[in-house]
């Protein structure tokens, strides 16, 4: 814990608050609602550009956290417990409440999230999870230079040249898959690697994030290319590395504001989960704030706002819930006996080493 950097655990947070404006946006039908040109619709273009880059941040914090902590099969078992019993929850609440909108369908795809993709980060994070060792070791054995010509080709390869020939010529779909997050974690285990003159005022990153944004947006504007504010869109992407240079320099001190961004970026994850669920998205989430179109751009802009942020209260309290419940019927003990295969064949194969020698 003493190590534990709060401030990318806040941006961790932060982010997941960002992807519920984006849905509530999306999904809600407040874009879908403004007519174009007006300020509301102007206003909700902005603050939909200014939080798109909330999934790249998740990626770069995966690769910035993940390529020096210690790599456990159980984290991944953990993770997808978690996701097929909050899936099964939900369609359970479903069917009591809903009875007409579950069918075997929607069982089968709780308990198979990612075969089906249920939930399209998630699979991406299950397939990558198995190459993380292997990408650990190959980031640690590069030099500096070398980290940066990595960035570098990530970014030529899969931003500039499919957004400059405007075709997905290396099949990234739009950043939804695999591949994308493979990239994401690249960078961020590179921004990890490689220093950043530390005379830099953090508040330049700041700063920067919101030129980016919205030079993204004014692009968007000009030009009428929607290309411009998507996920491997280099403005955007700039701006995820720009919010994580900045969080990784917050000094977070009080031990009380400490427990509570931990809680929160544990939680981050179950927020995705729950409110994404298809039966969620399809019967609570469709059109339900179509109504702030009609409002004034700010007014439009608060209560997109608080509704995203009552949302992300609700499903962190629910993810929390599930927590305490993992706890309480010690799946921590599955888990330690997961981590605990790996070391038993490691121990057998050096006393077997050993006793050859002798």
């Amino acid at each position: 814990m003493k190590n534990r950097n709060y401030g990318v655990d806040l941006l961790k947070s932060i982010s997941m608050l960002m992807i519920v404006i984006l849905h509530v946006l999306g999904v809600g039908g407040v874009l879908a609602g403004t007519i174009e040109g007006t300020a509301v619709n102007n206003a909700a273009w902005l603050l939909e550009t200014m939080n798109i880059c909330a999934v790249n941040c998740f990626g770069l914090v995966s690769g910035y956290v993940l390529c020096k902590g210690r790599y456990r099969r159980s984290r991944l078992l953990s993770l997808w417990l978690r996701v097929v019993f909050e899936a099964l929850a939900i369609t359970v609440a479903f069917a009591v409440l809903m009875p007409g909108v579950v069918g075997v369908k929607e069982w089968f795809f709780a308990v198979t999230p990612v075969l089906h993709d249920m939930y399209w980060y998630f699979t991406a994070y299950f397939a990558l999870f198995f190459f993380v060792p292997y990408i650990n070791k190959m980031i640690a054995s590069l030099s500096g230079k070398e980290m940066v010509g990595l960035a570098f080709s990530v970014v030529f390869i899969f931003t500039f040249l499919g957004n400059i020939t405007g075709n997905d010529i290396f099949h990234l779909h739009g950043g939804y898959g695999f591949l994308w997050l493979l990239c994401l974690y690249l960078l961020g285990a590179c921004l990890r690697h490689v220093r950043i003159r530390p005379k830099i005022n953090k508040y330049w990153f700041l700063a920067l994030y919101f030129i980016s944004t919205s030079s993204a947006w004014g692009i968007m504007e000009i030009f009428g290319s929607q290309s411009a504010i998507g996920y491997t869109s280099p403005l955007i992407l700039l701006a995820a590395a720009l919010l994580l240079l900045f969080f990784r320099r917050l000094d977070v001190k009080p031990q009380l504001l400490q427990k509570t961004i931990s809680m929160l970026a544990r939680t981050s994850f179950g927020v995705y989960i729950i409110h994404t669920h298809p039966l969620v998205w399809n019967h609570v989430l469709s059109g339900r704030f179509a109504s702030y179109a009609e409002y004034p751009a700010s007014l439009a802009v608060l209560a997109v706002i608080l509704s995203a942020a009552a949302i992300y209260a609700v499903c962190t309290l629910g993810d929390w819930l599930v927590e305490k419940f993992f706890k309480l019927i010690r799946v921590d003990l599955l888990e330690k006996a997961v981590d605990g295969i790996g070391k038993k064949h490691s121990k057998n194969s050096r006393k077997s080493q050993n006793a050859l020698l002798k």
